[in-house]
């Protein structure tokens, strides 16, 4: 390594800017923290230590005169005497170097590499003399190269060396999070032109001046370690000599590269951006990074640096990809520090160098000159700039410390597919033949329509003004096509679904029986107190004992249904009834009471009541105080037992160490704990999300049971939040919960009611809305954030959690509850997150959608969600406006869930407990398998299945209409009097069923109209009556 050097020699010449990374400066820096040009420095094996510089030089060194501790014992600083070209100092060098040589040769060692290039030096220099003196033949010097020496001794950092790779780490982060990726979204999403050249240079220039983004931290101190790199367009060079060129960017295949400089330590990261990738680029990537991953589990102590190389052969030889080996570099990374890049410690297939502690690497992988075949650039849109790439390359680069455990990346910037794809040209075409998933439909269409969105998600500004011109608005004939079609394969769907669930259930029901009471196993058990005529109550065992004929017989607590003490007169009563057979047992019976009455409901006999009387009142009350109190605890128990009947164990959360923690401070949590405010922090780890309340509250939600996260950013609401629908219950206090909400409220509810008073001039006034757009801004921004960190978190974790954030252009008001809430869908679900209780309506649950009091009469209609699971009743939406109607069917199209509507409000628990007891509900026969009914849902339709068929059958025989005669013609006049007829009979069935609402809260104006309306009506109805024959009214479903 140091190639028997009795001594070293580090040589720094003058500065060269071409090259800030000679060994030699990177020794100072290492050495000293400044760079002392024209400086030679000789270090012994006995510790002695020669600086030869020039005045000033000296004089900062001075201070560590007389401080030698360590390997150095003795300082000796030596200034440059231009008098004799530093021949008496070369001397007393030269004299040090040799040490106790003898007289014979001794090895001096050097940075080779700088003693060859210093030969052009001008006359005068300091290092120029004493390499002038080394190489002379007198002075019986061999010089040999110590540069592997160096390179192995600076290698391994130490905590604060660590500390400062860790920090220029983050800075490199910061910059490609903050400058150049917002830079390049808002580059592609306006559709701009730039050049690479023009792009690197901002990213430069951030470099260099960190506050563009927000970071307080010294331009001295930063630097930028090379000019950035940016390519696309097919033309791609990952070297780290590449270049950026003044080609224009294309909107393909983007990749990015930038190192910074924090105190002189380097760091550097680097990216590829996909916009519009088809699938051979995707999974192409996807196939990049399982190979970074391979890479990175072999970077621990002990394996030699060539065991990263081997593992990416490894990898892409596993995965059938060994054509893909040539494309690979010729190394994947190198060691990084003082030094950008040493050259003798390269993660290539030669480098038998073990790792160790300490070390910090830059782990780069990529392939390149991959060729993009013409059938995957037919998939992409004809507006993409794909349709032009033939040739492109995958970059992924960042910053690895090895530990004596994992690997740890420094720059945390995510790399997944989600992360770094865009899409700003969909193929319609392609979507409706490869992707019939209906959520996946909605979000594309979402896209299109929305021109700002708020949530963070990245858009494109071209599609959003091409939107009006691009989508085609469809008519409610053809949704009303799309709904039959849909509901008739809804239903073969539910078929297979029911049958596939009987089958799992198998005989589950039967093995739930009732369990016997025993109060005592026998009568010895009794206790011995009880007297031959006293009613005596045993809360420990909990039953009653009641005399029979002198004898006491315990009666178990849960047989009892309720116990009666009437006002006394001359005697006091006590009147016990029990749960009998022939007789409603009520809804607060224990369940195991009721099956236990139906059991023995054949055969037994059944005390009804037992009535007690007593002329000692004092004994009876007891008995009823103690009768009433023990049942309100046995009632108690089963309601919790109930509660926690079907809750599943959680999973105990592992909290994470060694690294920071994502964390949101000053929420308030809803559901509160114990009926108060309930306000803490939120924290996110390795397993799941932890709340610590202000008095030392915890509440753990695991990420497996998270079924829906939504993030519900503050735009026209006082509240900013976040929203976990779990799969299964959770304990919160003493009551189970399945929807946990944390939120922070951006203005104080009063603050929002009296906000009606304002002045828009009132400057007071104007900066308060300004400070609260900023509050509103930051804490947007700073949830999101949150929601990022929690997702990444959890990939890195290995689970999956994504954040929905709800549409609020295909938002509707209406009343789930008690009151008009705005209600917003998201991806997955239905809900209001703002008003207490929560309404969220998982849409993988919803069966069908039905509207009622659609009428054109009504200013408002219901609608009701109806759960797969019949034993539930419907969820409910009451008085949404009319005149969102057409977006919600148009929506639940998209979603590809079934609806139909109605004039009236139904009967929905005796229409459930009807399809209930259905086995052939989804067919469309009956058990004859014969007889046609209709299936499924369609008995809603307020125009049925064969209406819409007759009405197609209609269009369809129109072209033949020259076979026309009179018998057809008296057929048509007939049809077309039946329509009028059921068309006025509709009509009067719609008003009918909304006049009650009309009738309420009209006006004598209103009225007016309505009245002339009605006379209007009459007399027409009337001229048609006596013009034509009454018809008979044909019979139609509803």
């Amino acid at each position: 390594m140091w190639n028997g050097a009795n001594c070293i020699s580090i040589n720094r010449a003058s500065t060269d800017d071409e090259n800030p990374y000679t060994k030699s400066e990177v020794m100072h820096h290492y050495l000293f923290g400044y760079d002392l040009p024209d400086t030679i420095i000789i270090l012994t094996k006995e510790g002695k230590c020669v600086v030869l510089a020039a005045k000033k030089k000296i004089e900062f060194l001075e201070s560590a005169q007389g401080k030698e501790n360590g390997s150095i014992v003795e300082l000796t600083l030596l200034l440059r005497d231009k008098s004799d070209d530093n021949a008496a100092n070369f001397e007393d060098m030269l004299k040090v170097a040799k040490g106790k040589s003898n007289g014979e040769n001794v090895k001096v060692g050097i940075i080779m590499k700088e003693h060859k290039s210093n030969g052009s030096l001008k006359e005068g220099s300091i290092v120029g003399g004493w390499e002038k003196k080394l190489g002379e033949a007198s002075s019986k010097v061999d010089l040999v190269d110590i540069t592997a020496g160096i390179s192995m001794v600076m290698s391994a950092k130490d905590e604060s060396e660590l500390d400062l790779m860790k920090k220029s780490s983050v800075l490199s982060n910061k910059v490609l999070k903050h400058g150049f990726i917002p830079r390049i979204e808002s580059v592609i999403d306006e559709g701009l032109k730039t050049t690479h050249e023009r792009l690197a240079q901002e990213v430069d220039e951030t470099i260099e001046d960190p506050s563009k983004i927000n970071l307080k931290v010294q331009k001295e101190t930063v630097q930028s370690c090379y000019f950035p790199i940016v390519q696309s367009g097919g033309k791609y060079d990952f070297k780290v000599s590449a270049q950026s060129n003044s080609d224009t960017v294309k909107y393909d295949v983007i990749t990015v590269s930038l190192g910074a400089r924090y105190q002189y330590y380097c760091s550097n990261i680097a990216r590829t951006l996909l916009v519009d990738p088809p699938k051979q680029v995707s999974a192409m990537y996807e196939l990049l990074l399982g190979m970074f991953e391979a890479c990175l589990k072999v970077m621990v102590p002990g394996n030699p640096l060539k065991t990263v190389y081997g593992a990416a052969v490894k990898y892409l030889k596993a995965e059938g990809k060994e054509d893909l080996v040539s494309s690979l570099p010729k190394n994947l990374g190198f060691s990084m520090g003082l030094d950008f890049r040493d050259p003798l410690l390269q993660l290539n297939s030669k480098c038998t160098v073990p790792f160790r502690q300490g070390m910090v690497f830059n782990l780069a992988v990529s392939l390149s000159g991959l060729k993009l075949s013409e059938a995957a650039r037919s998939t992409v849109n004809n507006k993409s700039a794909v349709k032009d790439l033939s040739e492109y390359g995958l970059l992924i680069a960042d910053m690895v410390q090895v530990t004596n455990n994992s690997p740890d990346v420094l720059t945390k910037y995510g790399k997944t597919l989600t992360d770094i794809s865009y899409t700003i040209n969909d193929d319609d075409d392609a979507d409706e033949s490869d992707d019939d998933d209906g959520d996946a439909r909605l979000a594309k269409k979402i896209a299109k329509e929305e021109e700002l969105q708020p949530s963070g998600g990245r858009r494109s500004g071209r599609l959003a003004a091409n939107a009006s011109s691009a989508q085609e608005t469809e008519g409610a004939a053809e949704r009303e096509r799309k709904q039959i079609e849909l509901m008739a394969r809804k239903n073969e769907e539910r078929l297979r679904e029911l049958a596939r669930a009987s089958k799992k259930k198998g005989g589950d029901e039967k093995t739930k029986k009732a369990e016997e009471l025993e109060a005592y196993k026998r009568t010895k058990d009794l206790p011995d107190n009880i007297l031959p005529n006293q009613v005596k109550v045993d809360m420990a065992n909990q039953c009653v004992i009641l005399p029979i004929c002198g004898n006491p017989v315990p009666f178990h607590i849960s047989t009892i249904k309720n116990v009666v003490l009437p006002d006394p007169d001359s005697a006091s009563y006590l009147r016990i009834n029990f749960y009998t057979a022939g007789m409603a047992v009520g809804k607060d019976a224990p369940e195991n009471t009721v099956k236990l009455v139906q059991k023995y409901a054949p055969y037994a006999t059944f005390i009804r009541e037992m009535t007690f009387r007593s002329l000692d009142s004092h004994s009876l009350t007891t008995a009823f105080r103690q009768i009433s109190e023990l049942r309100k605890r046995a009632r108690t128990k089963e309601l919790q037992d109930q509660e926690e009947a079907n809750l599943v164990k959680q999973d105990k959360l592992v909290r994470t160490k060694n690294e920071r923690v994502p964390r949101l401070s000053d929420l308030t949590m809803r559901p509160v704990f114990a009926g108060r405010k309930t306000q803490g922090n939120l924290e996110a780890h390795t397993n799941g999300l932890r709340f610590i309340s202000t008095r030392g509250e915890i509440v753990d939600v695991m990420y497996t049971n998270v079924k829906h996260a939504i993030f519900q950013p503050c735009e026209n609401e006082i509240m900013v939040l976040v929203h976990f629908h779990l799969k299964n219950p959770i304990m919160i206090g003493k009551k189970k919960q399945q929807d946990i909400q944390f939120f922070t409220e951006v203005v104080d509810a009063s603050q929002a009611v009296d906000a009606g008073k304002r002045s828009m001039y009132d400057p007071d006034e104007m900066d308060d809305e300004q400070r609260e757009r900023q509050l509103r801004k930051r804490l947007n921004e700073a949830f999101r954030d949150f929601c990022r960190k929690v997702e990444s978190v959890a990939r890195k974790n290995g689970y999956s959690l994504e954040f929905d954030i709800p549409y609020r252009d295909l938002g509707f008001n209406g009343n789930p509850h008690k009151e008009m809430v705005f209600i917003q869908p998201t991806l997955n679900c239905l809900c209001n997150l703002t008003e207490t209780p929560f309404f969220v309506v998982d849409l993988s649950n919803v069966d069908h959608v039905h509207f009622e009091r659609v009428t054109f009469m009504s200013k408002a209609f219901d609608m009701v969600l109806i759960n797969k699971d019949f034993s539930k009743q419907p969820w409910r939406v009451d008085m949404i406006p009319n005149d969102d109607k057409d977006s919600i069917q148009e929506w639940l199209t998209d979603m590809e869930i079934s609806y139909t509507e109605g004039p009236m409000n139904l009967n929905w628990k005796q229409i459930m407990a009807t399809v209930e007891g259905d086995d052939r509900f989804y067919m469309d026969t009956e058990e004859d398998e014969v007889t046609p009914k209709e299936a499924g849902w369609e008995f809603l339709r307020m125009f049925g299945k064969d209406d819409q068929d007759s009405a197609e059958s209609e269009d369809d025989d129109s072209g033949y209409s020259e076979n026309t005669g009179e018998e057809e013609s008296e057929e048509e006049e007939e049809e077309e009097e039946e329509e009028d007829f059921d068309s006025e009979d509709d009509s009067e069935s719609d008003y009918d069923a909304d006049e009650d609402l009309e009738e309420q809260g009209m006006d004598w104006d209103e009225m007016e109209r309505e009245a002339a309306a009605d006379d209007r009506r009459r007399k027409r109805d009337g001229g048609d009556e006596e013009a034509r024959p009454s018809p008979k009214r044909k019979n139609r479903r509803r």
